[in-house]
């Protein structure tokens, strides 16, 4: 066993065929299917079984790829030791962001961080939520600047800003008219009383209708859904059309709009953060550029943010 046919393995894993493996192996997939035929006799037992068009792990499978990931990720590891002692500056920054805020913190801090480190390149993958803790936790990426709210995730967080995740109505909502209670930003509106109304949702790849879902459960009904959208700013924009209640990020809401904001029971919490899997060895340079990323936030007032 050594470490290159480890990434073979996983690599079939990832992608659910020889034909793509190979692909992004740079290998052919005869070479690639001769191994894993002869990975198998000598254990004795297959890897992979064929459901429909796709191979996915056996039993043994799942067993030998937790450790293969395990073993790939001490190398990783070790090599950003490795790297900090002989202080090489050169390596890859690998790290994924959510469209609109990571975008606008990237400008920032790229080319701070290009002045300190200037042989670091970039390795950047953009997604919903849900893509980069897949990403992070599989060892695709290491950091994701992304948020997370009440639904439990299994990576570490270092957070950096938050905001309230709330009711939104549209702006002649019947319900609308309801006032927040004194020293407090929002009434409290029970969503059993939009039983009957039709919602505008996030889809069902986003942490925030994980969160809407929660409530809903919470509260003993389905939401009648008029819409789903990938796009929270499509979503906003549909609400302040008419078309229908939502659950958003505060931030969203601008005053001048004329919807209707409600906090939700319990209150709901967004935190930005920074994620990362448990046991992470974090290389000088992406100390460097963790630090950069959390002096943004923390420079930079939420509301202003959370505008771009």
């Amino acid at each position: 066993m050594n470490l290159k046919q480890l990434e073979y393995i996983v690599a079939i894993e990832k992608e659910g065929s020889l034909t793509r493996a190979a692909e992004r192996l740079f290998i052919t997939r005869p070479a690639l299917n001769h191994y894993l035929i002869g990975l198998e006799n000598e254990l004795g037992m297959p890897l992979f079984k064929r459901t429909g068009r796709r191979l996915v792990p056996t039993l043994a499978g799942e067993a030998y790829l937790r450790a293969a990931r395990e073993m790939l990720e001490i190398k990783k590891q070790t090599y950003k030791e490795l790297q900090d002692i002989a202080e090489d500056y050169k390596g890859v920054i690998s790290i994924g962001l959510t469209t609109g805020i990571g975008n606008s913190m990237l400008r920032d801090v790229l080319p701070k961080f290009n002045r300190l480190y200037p042989h670091y390149s970039l390795k950047l993958l953009e997604g919903n939520i849900r893509t980069l803790e897949n990403a992070v936790k599989n060892g695709d990426i290491d950091i994701a600047v992304m948020g997370y709210g009440s639904v439990p995730t299994d990576l570490r967080h270092i957070t950096t800003i938050s905001c309230e995740v709330v009711l939104v109505l549209p702006p002649d909502h019947p319900l609308g008219a309801v006032e927040a209670p004194r020293d407090e930003p929002h009434a409290c509106l029970d969503l059993n009383e939009l039983r009957d109304d039709y919602f505008v949702l996030m889809n069902t790849k986003t942490n925030i209708r994980a969160i809407s879902d929660k409530h809903f459960e919470a509260a003993g009904f389905q939401p009648k859904i008029k819409v789903e959208c990938s796009r929270s700013s499509l979503a906003y924009h549909f609400v302040k059309e008419g078309i229908g209640p939502s659950i958003l990020m505060e931030y969203q809401i601008k005053p001048e709009d004329g919807v209707h904001v409600f906090s939700l029971s319990p209150r709901e919490i967004w935190y930005q953060s920074i994620a990362y899997r448990e046991g992470t060895r974090f290389s000088k340079a992406e100390r460097c550029f963790i630090d950069l990323i959390c002096r943004y936030f923390s420079e930079t007032a939420v509301q202003n943010i959370f505008r771009l």
